[in-house]
């Protein structure tokens, strides 16, 4: 799935905000989260769209570089064998082994977890780190999941009509990246242009070296496969990892940098093109560093690394266990939700199901956010318990359905008359067919909508035209 391979890229953006100016065991007592923090800033951006524009140009030119031209390898052991694009091949230079291996033994002590083999580091330019992302991006990102993606937040009103979701994801690659381990190959790729390692670059190397160690105990490949079943309990995963490597990175900062270095870190971050991303796509992609890192620091503020690595053998369930830590320590798991393939027989001929899958309360969060606001979205999307939605397509048509349950019928009541707002908002103007405390239905030009409430269960449809959209409902409302 995308997030897997565009997440590393935001090291840079969140380092800015959260070294220098945070004591780790104090922030609860914060004015203001770091999550916060890094959402004004995006919002900031979408206000000031031409002067982001010019900054990124500028960003751009200064940061052309040679190509590839760099490797430097820490002895190791057997690894397996890349399933991955390879990556370019380079030559020798790069800062000294012995910085390395220091950040190394630091992670090691902070973290509790010495390395069972030794990880290989390859130092690559920017433009070699950059190809070497966007192929492995193109090799893993497959053309179903790539359609999938397109057409359910096209339908969803997510996207506008020209935005393209690989291209969105494409742009926020090739800016700076400053290192990734990859799984694949147990290979540790980083940022060393000209021989620099600053502050960004070994903070970015603690960081990735945390990712080795997750590998070697509690395997990553296994823990958050490629091509999930379930895009919300993938979301919280890549939460648990990246928010423990987020808090080391912290730790090995407030440890290891000197106040100069610190003052330095994350400087480069703030006119990336993700914070004029859509609302969507760039929450998704702060919430593991954002979300997952306040997850993690409770764990270990109350249970230190041993509840930690109790979690990653464990890890949560769903994005509700991430944000709502009770729901976690409660083993309040999510409710598995059945829909049928509608495309076998129940419309009629000529439908294909695109995808079916797992919203979350994050993104359904961030889908009543986009269409309302963030008060509505927070609380339309709380109390979520379990969901199951369907992509389905017909002469070139989409339409789209899910089916939720909630922790209560009041939870219940407060996202359908939220998803009803944002229907309305998103079709203003079209004609009301009904609107009562259990139906909500919209006849627009080209769509039609169905929201219907019965107890602590919700389904709603959006569909090309009014008979489909009905007929959608009523197959999946019991």
């Amino acid at each position: 799935m995308w997030r897997n391979y565009v997440i590393c890229v935001l090291i840079g953006l969140l380092l800015a905000t959260s070294v220098s100016s945070v004591t780790l065991l104090r922030q609860s007592t914060a004015v203001q989260s770091d999550a916060d923090r890094l959402r004004q800033r995006a919002v900031a951006a979408e206000s000031t769209t031409t002067s982001l524009q010019q900054q990124i140009d500028r960003s751009q030119a200064a940061a052309a570089t040679p190509a590839a031209q760099t490797v430097s390898t820490v002895p190791a052991g057997p690894r397996a064998t890349p399933v991955a694009a390879p990556a370019p091949a380079v030559g020798v230079i790069g800062p000294d082994s012995p910085i390395l291996q220091q950040i190394e033994d630091n992670v090691a002590t902070l973290r509790g977890l010495q390395p069972k083999s030794p990880v290989s580091v390859r130092l690559l330019d920017q433009s070699a780190l950059q190809r070497m992302y966007v192929d492995r991006f193109n090799h893993d990102y497959l053309p179903d999941e790539r359609e999938s993606d397109q057409k359910l937040l096209s339908t969803l009103g997510l996207i506008g009509p020209n935005d393209n979701v690989v291209q969105i994801l494409l742009d926020v690659l090739q800016e700076q990246i400053l290192g990734v381990y990859n799984q694949d190959d147990k290979i540790m790729y980083l940022l060393a242009d000209n021989g620099r390692f600053g502050p960004d670059e070994k903070d970015t190397f603690a960081q990735e070296f945390d990712h080795a160690l997750q590998d070697q105990y509690f395997d990553l490949t296994a823990l958050s496969p490629k091509h999930p079943d379930n895009d919300d309990r993938a979301l919280a995963v890549e939460a648990l990892t990246q928010g423990d490597s987020t808090l080391i990175q912290r730790l090995w900062a407030q440890n290891y940098l000197t106040p100069d270095e610190l003052n330095q870190v994350g400087q480069n971050g703030a006119s990336s093109k993700l914070f004029s991303a859509p609302l969507f796509l760039r929450e998704q992609l702060l919430f593991p560093y954002a979300d997952g890192f306040n997850f993690i620091r409770q764990i270990y503020q109350t249970s230190g690394y041993a509840g930690v690595d109790a979690v990653f053998r464990d890890p949560p369930q769903s994005t509700a266990q991430v944000l709502h830590i009770d729901k976690y320590r409660n083993h309040v798991a999510p409710v598995e939700v059945d829909l049928p393939d509608l495309s076998q027989g129940a419309l009629g001929d000529g439908w294909r199901k695109v995808n079916s899958n797992v919203f979350g309360e994050l993104d359904l969060r961030l889908m009543l956010t986009q269409l309302t606001d963030s008060t509505q979205g927070v609380r339309g999307a709380g109390g979520w318990a379990g969901d199951r939605w369907e992509l389905l397509e017909k002469d070139g048509h989409q339409a789209f359905a899910i089916k939720s349950v909630w922790d209560s019928e009041a939870d219940a009541t407060t996202f359908f008359r939220t998803f009803s707002q944002a229907m309305q908002n998103r079709y203003f103007g079209a004609r009301v067919e009904e609107a009562s405390d259990a139906r909500q239905a919209l006849t627009a030009t080209s769509a039609a909508t169905e929201v219907r409430r019965r107890a602590a269960t919700v389904v709603a449809v959006i569909s090309f035209d009014r008979d489909t959209a009905q007929s959608i409902a009523d197959a999946i409302a019991d």
